[in-house]
């Protein structure tokens, strides 16, 4: 192959792969992943909505905390009390037993003392609840972070695909001209015109079908970022990767610590060990002090006169039978710790082949990277050698379409790769639970 043509041909390849990278990357108004996931999590109300969950939880431990001090209450009564009962005394006179008009004014406080450790179990189940709802935060970021990341990637292949699928329906309408030419001076037959006008229409109709997907990828990416109307905004990116240490054993246990599915699970198993300890601690007597201060009238010698009294005591309550009622609700408990210990097995077993399948997804994608590499630069040569072929009258028009068709064709596996590469990346550090936010 001649200089000129190879130099031809590496031209076209740096053109067709680096310009868009290029263009982006000198575009100050565009959005970076980074900053896409960033606006995401920033203007989601499902994390809205979990964060007020987690402002319950906080309610809930003021609320427990509350039972570790004394309450206090006072109260007012009055009542109209007859008959007045009474005694008459020789020379004395009549004397009142009681007043028909009693008020009582006192305030009164009550601590307990000692329950045997059922205010701590209650207090460390609440406290328990927030961890899980924490966690349910980074389960819901993890999945908004990575759908954002399919779809911004979804939507740069697009672009690309179609500025390929531009690139060649330009050509085929250059041959079409070229066909109408010819027939028009008599050289040729309108049968390469009507083949070319097909094939520029199946172009076309493949053009239509990426530009619907890339409408509805935006739609998708606005909705999960949160913006408004038809808002739109450059994407900066390309499809380059670091390639991680794919060993499964190594993936599969730091996948196990990470996952913040599996964090939840076992948060979950943690509360509902709280749960079985707090039920059984349900009948446990309870110790308390009480102190009362009051003013009331109806004491002797004169019932009518308001008169300051006190109580102080000590108390205990001792449960003696609930029908059943704590024995059920340890059961309950039991058999929710048992349900939340499967559910770590059943997260371990869904992670694992997460992992392994994602493991796999790459491998098989970096693997198609090579073979599709050489397919490109292999149809490429085969496009320059057509055109030398088209021009010294070897071939036909259609035959060089053909050519160009075959390298437009393998110019889209490759995007189709390098956006497979970045995916199955991401679906890995999914997988192991990698924080991208």
């Amino acid at each position: 192959m001649p200089i000129r043509n190879i130099c031809l041909m590496f031209f076209i390849i740096i053109i067709i792969f680096l310009k868009p990278i290029y263009s982006q990357q000198n575009n100050s108004d565009s959005l970076t992943i980074n900053e896409a996931i960033k606006q995401t999590l920033n203007n989601q109300p499902l994390i809205t909505q979990a964060m007020e969950q987690i402002n319950e939880v906080d309610a809930k431990i003021k609320e427990a905390k509350s039972n570790y001090y004394p309450t206090v209450e006072g109260n007012l009564s009055y009542a109209y009390i007859g008959p007045v009962i009474s005694l008459a005394f020789p020379g004395l006179g009549n004397f009142d037993f009681n007043t028909m008009n009693n008020y009582n004014f006192n305030i009164g406080a009550k601590e307990i003392l000692y329950d045997f450790g059922r205010r701590d179990a209650a207090m460390e189940l609440i406290k328990s609840y927030k961890l899980s709802s924490e966690e349910k935060i980074n389960v819901i970021k993890s999945n908004l972070a990575y759908q954002t990341i399919q779809v911004f990637y979804t939507i740069i292949f697009l672009e690309k695909s179609i500025d390929v699928k531009n690139e060649q329906i330009n050509t085929l309408n250059d041959h079409l001209e070229i066909a109408k030419k010819k027939v028009e001076s008599g050289s040729s037959t309108d049968f390469d015109v009507l083949t070319t006008q097909v094939r520029v229409a199946s172009a076309e109709n493949e053009l239509i079908d990426l530009q619907n997907s890339l409408n509805k990828g935006k739609i998708y990416l606005r909705s999960l970022m949160g913006y408004e109307g038809e808002q739109t905004t450059n994407l900066s990116g390309n499809f380059t990767i670091t390639i991680p240490d794919l060993n499964e054993d190594h993936l599969i246990s730091k996948a196990y610590s990470m996952r913040p599915e599996i964090k939840l699970a076992r948060e979950n198993e943690s509360s509902a060990k709280l749960s079985t300890q707090t039920a059984g601690l349900g009948n446990t007597p309870t110790l308390s002090v009480g102190v009362t201060y009051g003013l009331e009238n109806g004491l002797f010698p004169d019932l009518e006169v308001l008169r300051g009294n006190w109580v102080a005591g000590l108390s205990a309550n001792i449960p003696i039978f609930d029908g059943y009622k704590t024995e059920a609700r340890k059961e309950e408990a039991e058999a929710g710790l048992k349900s939340s210990t499967q559910e770590i097995l059943i997260q371990e077993r869904r992670i694992k082949a997460e992992v392994q399948g994602a493991e796999d997804d790459l491998k098989t994608s970096l693997d198609k990277l090579k073979t599709t590499e050489v397919q490109v630069k292999h149809a490429t040569e085969a496009v320059l050698r057509a055109e030398d072929q088209y021009k010294d009258g070897v071939i036909t028009n259609l035959d060089l379409i053909d050519t160009e068709t075959a390298l437009a064709e393998a110019k889209l596996l490759y995007l189709q790769v390098l956006y497979k590469n970045v995916v199955n990346k991401y679906a890995l550090d999914q997988a192991v639970g990698e924080i991208v936010w």
